[in-house]
């Protein structure tokens, strides 16, 4: 123990204790100021935290302060008036009592009868009135802490009004509550100032005086009726500040009206829908894509399309107003509703935006901008987003569109049951090798793929169990069968003839819509004789000729050797110099060297709208050499104009594309006329040249393409976009679609009607050739007479109606049938 203590212990007269330890002392409770500033600044803290609950509270407390206010002050008047017009009565009484008495004097004064008034309730006013000012006295606070803190520890120099400027900057950039909060503040700190005048030029309470500081502010009108040169000047001047204020606050609501609504333009806001059909990306297929679903829910009186993209809202809107309000071959929306929103397809929390969950089918497009990898990459990244939405799958079709066909395995290992990928250029590719080899087969294929007119659709018949395929060929009056979806999903175009239908097996048909057909009662019976298997043509040595480049030419070339005869030749005709060919077709390493069957490739350099580049072709070998041979426009069996991907690179859109497809096909029509005219001229001979096809991108273009004569083309885009938009209906056609075009498997073909009829006018229905059909192993699906165009012909080019009427079959007829 020190001596301290022990000197203290001694004055006790108590002995020191040696090892007694000190005795405890009791926590002492805070003072209650303490308890007290500490609530009031966690109160301060939250509505610094959060301004809403701040507004919310002031204003409610304006509020029902104004209303207490003003019922006191009401009834205040009320209880004046009354008693004034006691007085009157009391007056009048006497008055008249005087009268009759004789002995009225002018004397008695209202004034001398009146009680004084009471002192009123201001309690409810006072203690609104310094919440307020407790309220404001600790913002004012803290700003002046914060000020002198940043001026004596970062020495930094700074008048007033630099600091109040920064802060008021900072507080109007943080919360969009600053402004309303400072207009509140200007404002209650001008009914104040307004009611403490009018008490001191009136003489009156506080409460009266707050109301009446209220009115003045509310409506410029109600000074009109005051009295008292004081009492005027005080009432103006809180009239001007009300006015102030209330411009003020009309001129931030305009602003926040204003932004709100730009907001909205900027599509950011969420989606309400169900059942619709979700894009996420634009590209150059989209309104073609919007006219086939819109052609979808035609029958059911229209649909819902959400388009999410980084384009601009404004400017998607646009180009879907332009295409809808074009002259030629406009957008017809049929009663679909198309929203957009703008936005990253790449970001979860931007797709939850747009309901995804209750989308009917969603459609992920690629970008056009980008090259096919990082397009590919990208829609990599959109899959794997997608799947941490879904994380049990997706019920709805989910459509992804590639750019390149070697990463769609990619996609397929990391999402192999969820997403049915389509890869345009390979689509784009296989129908340009089709229609080449194939004059009108666009017609077919367009007609084929889209929802303007037949498509096709599964069902389940359970009466034709038993039955084998070739036994339901004429079951569907308005629907023509074209395969089998078993029990396991498989689906067969085609079937053999001993198929026999199970009870839980699909009938996949082509046919108008899914409830326009039916089977019948079986009860048609061909009388046609049946006919001797013909051999067919033998396939022949081709001369082709494709101009332009693409990137896939590789695909397209290896596509088309599978076509062709051995010995067939492919002149390549484009702009790329011969010694970089090669390397392009390897497309940067991720191609081999071509390894060809049938095909010899001829190489010519040259533009194909310069038309003494397509006057005469000299092939060329690999270092620039002319190897001697030569070829000319009116030998060629087939020959291709593509949409060349080299000018697109270079900032071509799809109209320019199609531009420069028909200035090369004009220039290839003329030098074709030209040179089958010298031809006949100088050897007499009279050959047919081949009708040019042209791939063509931008639906409007189909117009032109009848002014010049063009008698084969290929909507590339419109055809693709037919395709996704068919499986995003039903993802069962990734399958039928994608074997239909494709050299593997069944796919269609124009076949004369003489390979199914016993001599040249016979007799007979459409059902008796597609019974001879089946007999070959072949689906005939329509037809087209030989009096009729392309264009002419859709009625009966697939799926015709009255398929048990005769008719008489001659030479130039073309049936349309499935085969391998």
């Amino acid at each position: 123990m020190s001596a301290k203590q022990q000197r203290r212990a001694s004055k006790a007269g108590e002995e020191p204790a040696k090892k007694s330890p000190p005795p405890q002392e009791e926590p002492s409770k805070p003072p209650a100021t303490n308890t007290v500033h500490n609530v009031l600044n966690e109160v301060v803290m939250t509505f610094r935290e959060r301004p809403g609950i701040a507004i919310l509270m002031t204003v409610l407390c304006i509020f029902y302060a104004a209303i207490i206010t003003g019922y006191y002050a009401s009834h205040h008047n009320m209880t004046r008036r009354l008693v004034e017009m006691q007085v009157e009565q009391q007056k009048l009484r006497k008055l008249n009592a005087e009268i009759v008495a004789g002995t009225y004097q002018c004397k008695a004064d209202s004034e001398s009868m009146m009680p004084e008034e009471g002192p009123g309730r201001p309690y409810l006013t006072v203690g609104v009135v310094l919440s307020g000012l407790v309220l404001m006295g600790k913002f004012m606070m803290s700003e002046a802490y914060l000020a002198r803190r940043k001026m004596e520890e970062y020495k930094m120099p700074f008048t007033v009004t630099d600091f109040v400027s920064y802060r008021l900057d900072f507080y109007f950039s943080k919360s969009k509550w600053a402004k309303p909060l400072l207009l509140l503040g200007v404002t209650f700190f001008l009914i104040l100032i307004g009611a403490v005048g009018l008490a001191i030029a009136n003489g009156g309470n506080l409460s009266a005086s707050v109301w009446e500081s209220w009115t003045y502010v509310a409506d410029p009108g109600t000074h009109a009726d005051t009295e008292g040169s004081m009492v005027r000047l005080v009432s103006f001047s809180i009239t001007i500040g009300g006015m102030l204020v209330f411009a003020l606050m009309i001129g931030i609501i305009s602003e926040s009206i204003g932004e709100r609504v730009d907001e909205l333009k900027k599509g950011k806001s969420r989606v309400i829908e169900s059942g619709h059909t979700l894009m996420l990306g634009w590209n150059d297929k989209s309104l073609a894509i919007i006219q086939q679903i819109a052609l979808a829910n035609e029958s059911e009186g229209g649909g819902c399309v959400v388009v999410l993209s980084e384009n601009e809202k404004e400017e998607m809107e646009e180009t879907l107003k332009s295409a809808v309000e074009s002259l030629q071959g406009g957008l017809n929306l049929l009663g679909t509703t198309v929203i957009f929103r703008s936005g990253n397809p790449l970001n979860e929390h931007e797709i939850m935006k747009v309901s995804i969950h209750s989308a009917r089918a969603i459609i992920c497009l690629s970008t056009d901008v980008d090259n096919a990898d990082d397009a590919d990459s990208r829609m990599v990244r959109q899959v794997l987003s997608l799947k941490g939405i879904f994380e049990n799958g997706s019920e709805a079709p989910v459509v992804v569109e590639l750019a390149d066909v070697d990463n769609k395995e990619l996609v397929k290992l990391i999402a192999p049951d969820m997403c049915e990928v389509i890869v345009a250029h390979d689509i784009i590719g296989r129908l340009m090798i089709q229609c080449a080899r194939q004059p009108g087969l666009a017609y077919v294929l367009e007609n084929l793929m889209g929802f303007d007119g037949d498509e096709f659709y599964i069902q389940n018949w359970p009466e034709l169990e038993g039955l084998s395929f070739d036994d339901i060929t004429c079951r569907f009056d308005d629907a023509v069968p074209i395969g089998i979806k078993s029990t396991d999903g498989h689906i067969k175009i085609n079937p053999g003839h001993d198929y026999v239908i199970r009870r839980e097996d699909e009938v996949l048909v082509l046919a108008e819509d899914n409830d326009s057909y039916s089977v019948n009662d079986g009860t048609f019976k061909s009388t046609a004789k049946p006919i001797a298997k013909k051999d067919d043509v033998k396939v022949e040595k081709e001369k082709m000729l494709f101009c332009g480049w693409r990137r896939d030419m590789y695909d397209m070339i290896m596509e088309l050797d599978q076509y062709v005869a051995p010995g067939s030749a492919l002149w390549l005709l484009n702009t790329v110099p011969a010694d970089k060919r090669s390397e392009m077709l390897k497309d940067k390493g991720n191609k081999g060297d071509l390894q060809l069957t049938n095909l010899e490739i001829k190489n010519a350099v040259g533009n194909p709208i310069v038309r003494r580049d397509l006057q005469k072709l000299v092939a060329i070998d690999d270092n620039g050499k002319e190897t001697g041979d030569v070829v000319t426009l009116e030998q060629f069996d087939s020959l291709l104009i593509l949409a060349d991907d080299l000018a697109i690179e270079r900032g071509a859109d799809m109209q320019s594309s199609d531009s420069r497809s028909l200035a090369s096909l004009l220039i290839i029509q003329d030098i074709q006329k030209s040179l089958v005219k010298q031809r006949f001229e100088e050897t007499g001979e009279l050959v047919q040249a081949c009708d040019p096809i042209s791939e063509i991108l931008d639906t409007r273009t189909r117009s032109l393409l009848r002014v010049v004569d063009c008698k084969g083309y290929v909507m590339s885009n419109q055809i693709v976009s037919a395709v996704i938009s068919q499986v995003a209906e039903c993802r069962d056609m990734n399958v039928v679609l994608g074997e239909l075009l494709s050299a593997e498997g069944n796919e269609p073909y124009l076949k004369p009607a003489g390979n199914y009829t016993t001599h040249d006018g016979e007799v007979a229905s459409f059902w008796d050739l597609a019974l001879r059909a089946r007999s070959r192993d072949e689906i005939a699906i329509g037809y087209k007479p030989v009096d009729l165009a392309w264009d002419d012909c859709v009625s009966v080019l697939l799926n015709p109606p009255d398929k048990r009427a005769t008719r008489k079959w001659v030479a130039g007829d073309i049936v349309v049938i499935i085969a391998q």
